[in-house]
């Protein structure tokens, strides 16, 4: 079918089967404006989206009956009537789980736990594990590895760089824009350069990653927008998850999911370094 030639989805067939609900309506909102709207009014409104029918749903959303049933399709479902189970059923769990209902204020440490739980529980259903092994001879085999993130993806670049530093890989972080472009276009297809950018939209960093795959160094886009001006520049996305998080700050919540990914980079180097034969130490 047409629908499933437009290079929309952002999963697998296996990626459908584990990945919540909630969680593919959200990646949808970087498909194109009609669907992403679709996708916006149910992740704000997911109760009443289950209660709605076609039409209602289609009015509610501003959006046609024909986009509502493509964006299920997209996201794996055989029809409206199939998401509508899948997310009621979702959110009957939810309302179910030990502790539901307790009331926590944003300071309590159960609450900080929680979200950041959440973040990289979430992270992890996004990751791709053949994504990250296919980077990892590619970085650990590169003349240098450089990193770059503005702004709060700053500190998330430190963190990858202090990680990948330890297991062996020649990697560099630029605080400095001005320093990150200079040594963007100094690259060359030895080289590889990784972006970090939640939006996935920061105009410094998209033009770091986009000057470094011009000239043919692999390039890996961090961010939570698969779909997003960063990830076009880029040859592999590894896609962190938004989490809302009420009184905690979104810096504290990227570092988890940072710490998550570089771990995650760290054991396929290590995978690839054992399977090669290297006897280099990997900690």
């Amino acid at each position: 079918m047409a629908m499933q030639d437009d290079g929309l989805r952002p999963f697998s067939t296996e990626g459908e089967a584990r990945t919540p609900v909630l969680l593919k309506v959200e990646a949808a909102l970087d498909y194109p404006n009609a669907l992403a709207r679709v996708a916006q009014y149910v992740l704000e409104n997911p109760k009443r989206a289950v209660r709605q029918s076609l039409g209602e749903l289609s009015a509610a959303s501003q959006s046609g009956q024909a986009t509502i049933f493509r964006l299920c399709r997209e996201l794996g479902f055989k029809g409206f009537t199939d998401f509508k189970l899948a997310l009621a059923s979702e959110i009957g769990h939810r309302e179910t789980e030990p502790d539901r209902g307790v009331s926590l204020t944003v300071n309590s440490l159960d609450e900080v736990v929680s979200l950041i739980s959440r973040s990289v529980l979430s992270t992890r259903q996004l990751l791709q594990p053949e994504l990250v092994a296919s980077a990892a001879p590619r970085l650990l085999g590169a003349r240098h590895v450089n990193i770059y993130g503005s702004g709060d993806s700053g500190l998330a670049g430190e963190v990858l760089f202090h990680r990948l530093r330890r297991i062996g890989v020649p990697v560099r972080v630029f605080a400095n824009v001005g320093y990150a472009h200079e040594t963007a276009e100094a690259m060359t297809k030895e080289d590889a350069a990784i972006a970090i950018s939640q939006s996935g939209a920061s105009p410094d960093t998209v033009e770091f990653l986009r000057k470094a795959h011009k000239i043919g160094a692999f390039s890996l886009a961090i961010t939570c927008h698969p779909k997003s001006s960063l990830a076009k520049v880029s040859d592999a996305v590894l896609q962190m998850a938004r989490v809302p998080q009420p009184g905690l700050s979104e810096q504290m919540i990227a570092l988890s999911r940072i710490v998550f990914i570089a771990e995650a980079l760290a054991i396929a180097i290590a995978d690839h370094t054992k399977a090669s034969g290297d006897a280099s130490p990997v900690n």
